[in-house]
């Protein structure tokens, strides 16, 4: 009778232990079954509940590339309960994002999308739609256009001066400058003149925006905006918060939304003031946030609403300066660590412009080696490796593959751009393969794809390239650079911080030395 109880209690032990592991078996041969039935393409197999996760390391982008030479170049994957497709090839990039580019032209939403971007108001996350191509409107019309660009030129051009001319004085007896906070409050004050009339802007907005603090918090921004937070992929897990990203993400939206309020109520007091007054508003020349609070409705007669206006403001100030300053920040590292690629620069410079003046925007066309260079820099270190993430509308076949709908895309553009099959030496920074061979980075090329292609191509490409390509001719037209102390250039650490960009690990910190006479560069209230 007692021997008998006691097998009874120990075939229950056993069975609780066991009905788990039989449980995850069967899903797991689920999962199998379904992949081949539906013949999706190869791929790690995924464990259960977690599926791949473990697989994406602290560079997802780098450990994407290594499966990749195992699977293929177009490679599907289970992250966490979230089907996914990873695109590693010139070819299927073009397949995707070009044959079949409406159906991904959708994006996932994300704790990073719902708690930074206003629940995906803004335009690069905002669905598909005709709200969406409103808004994109809005953008490139009020803002991107040539003649927006050209009625800015001066402007751009006083405050790249005066930030150089601070610099050097900073940089006096050999103290270093942390470059990318120099290239992020040089290019915000740039896009915040186009964006709106900086002088209407309190003391309080103006003073955070400089401050080195806030500048840190943009660049954590865009590292939550790509990160793989478990609780988007497994979504029972999402309130425990266990990589602590949804705390970070609730921090960072606090102090954007403090400055974005700002510039709002900016604007919001300059119109009751206005009012008040009985001035004329058709003798007033609006800003983008004017014409946002204002004019614009959609053909339902719907205006944005107050998260849609902070979404683009974030798009055109954030994007615009956090892009083009990680460009610049990686180009002139690779430039010190490659003294030949600099020293063929300054010499075309030299002798395209000349030592009398300080380049300007309108030589950039003139200037094919600092073309060159910049292409170069756009393919090793591309800012946003795996793009922003696709999601797909509805299922498709990709390279004979079923792939069904709400399936995420990652293209990774850090394989696609070292392709030895396309780039000879594709680890090297050469600029010269450039001159040798013509490539443009407007979306056609799918093997140099920088800015993405399609209608998620990013519609600030054109002031981007822009801004890249003048503000490193300047720098290195002006000065001199060099590492701080002792440091060796081989020393330099070239290692990527990962996010929605890519910025260095450890920000660069280099010495700038005058290398045109004073008088050329002097004088900033031209």
């Amino acid at each position: 009778m007692e021997e008998g109880r006691g097998h009874s209690v120990t075939g229950l032990q056993l069975s609780f232990f066991t009905a788990p592991a039989v449980f995850l078996g069967l899903l797991l041969i689920k999962i199998l079954a379904a992949r081949i039935s539906k013949r999706l393409p190869p791929g790690p197999t995924p464990w259960p509940v977690v599926g791949n996760l473990p697989l994406l390391g602290t560079l997802p982008h780098v450990s994407f590339a290594k499966l990749a030479e195992r699977y293929g170049p177009l490679m599907g994957m289970r992250i966490g309960s979230v089907n996914c497709l990873i695109v590693s090839s010139a070819k299927y990039a073009e397949e995707v994002l070009k044959t079949n580019d409406r159906i991904w032209a959708a994006r996932p939403r994300t704790s990073a999308s719902e708690l930074l971007l206003y629940g995906n108001s803004d335009i690069s996350s905002m669905s598909y739609g005709h709200r969406w191509r409103y808004a994109r409107r809005i953008f490139t019309l009020e803002v991107l256009t040539n003649k927006k660009l050209a009625e800015f030129q001066k402007s751009r051009r006083r405050i790249v001066l005066g930030t150089l001319n601070t610099m050097l004085d900073e940089c006096k007896g050999g103290r270093a400058v942390r470059v990318d906070l120099v290239l992020r409050k040089m290019i915000m004050t740039v896009v915040s003149k186009m964006l709106m009339n900086k002088a209407d802007l309190s003391a309080k907005v103006e003073a955070l925006k400089d401050s080195d603090d806030f500048q840190d918090n943009i660049k954590d921004f865009f590292v939550l905006l790509g990160v793989f937070n478990i609780g988007d992929y497994i979504p029972w897990l999402n309130g425990f918060d266990l990589q602590g990203y949804n705390k970070r993400m609730r921090i960072a939206a606090k102090k954007i939304d403090e400055f974005l309020q700002g510039i709002i109520d900016d604007h919001l007091e300059r119109h009751k003031l206005r009012k008040q007054s009985g001035a004329n508003d058709e003798d007033y020349v609006q800003d983008l946030v004017d014409v946002m609070l204002t004019r614009p409705t959609d053909d339902d007669g719907r205006k944005l609403t107050l998260e849609e206006i902070k979404g683009i403001i974030e798009n055109v100030l954030f994007a615009g300066t956090d892009t083009s300053a990680d460009t610049v920040e990686w180009a002139l590292s690779q430039l010190i660590r490659n003294p030949r690629v600099l020293q063929k620069l300054q010499e075309e410079l030299d002798s395209k412009v000349g030592r009398e003046r300080l380049v300007e925007e309108s030589d950039v066309p003139n200037l094919p080696y600092l073309q060159a260079v910049v292409k170069e820099t756009f393919r090793l270190h591309t800012v946003a490796p795996l793009l922003a993430p696709h999601e797909s509308a509805d299922a498709c076949t990709i390279g004979g593959y079923e792939i069904p709908a709400k399936t995420r895309l990652f293209v990774n553009l850090y394989v696609i751009h070292r392709d030895p099959e396309r780039w000879e030496k594709p680890l090297d920074f050469y600029p010269e393969r450039f001159l040798e061979q013509d490539k443009d980075v407007n979306g056609t090329d799918f093997d140099l794809l920088p800015f993405g292609t399609g209608r998620r191509m990013c519609p600030g490409k054109n002031f981007g390239s822009l801004s890249v390509h003048w503000i490193l001719a300047v720098l290195i037209h002006a000065c001199e650079w060099s590492l701080p102390g002792e440091q060796r250039i081989e020393d330099l650490d070239m290692r990527e911080k990962f996010g929605l960009t890519i910025g260095r690990k450890t920000p660069l910190a280099a010495v700038a030395v005058r290398r045109l006479a004073e008088k050329v560069i002097g004088n900033t209230a031209s």
